[in-house]
């Protein structure tokens, strides 16, 4: 589908949250984004988890978009058994422009 968003969600919290399995919660919150081509990160410290992943929708409405994206990251975190933090930064870009913007750092970085 052309028509869509690259939604980046992170969330942070304390670490005293973060159980022994964290790591392996991590592995299926990407697991339950899969549908969604998502890749995962968290930090060594265990204090922040997030997502990139796509969208496929036809919506032109950000607001929507960002509360449809709020929905598919907290139920894929609720479903691996992670904490429920707060969200500490979202960023939503259609996929013109994160095209565009790849391909601008892509001509940077061949300079």
């Amino acid at each position: 589908m052309d028509d869509g968003w690259t939604i980046d969600i992170d969330a942070a919290g304390d670490p005293a949250d973060a159980d022994e399995h964290f790591d392996d919660r991590i592995g299926e919150f990407e697991r339950a984004l899969e549908p969604w081509g998502g890749a995962v990160a968290a930090s060594q410290a265990r204090d922040h988890f997030g997502a990139r992943f796509s969208y496929d929708t036809d919506a032109i409405n950000p607001v929507q978009v960002l509360e449809e994206g709020l929905d598919i990251f907290h139920d894929a975190a609720i479903e691996a058994g992670l904490p429920a933090w707060q969200v500490v930064r979202c960023e939503i870009l259609t996929y013109a422009e994160d095209d565009a913007r790849a391909a601008a750092d892509g001509d940077a970085s061949d300079e």
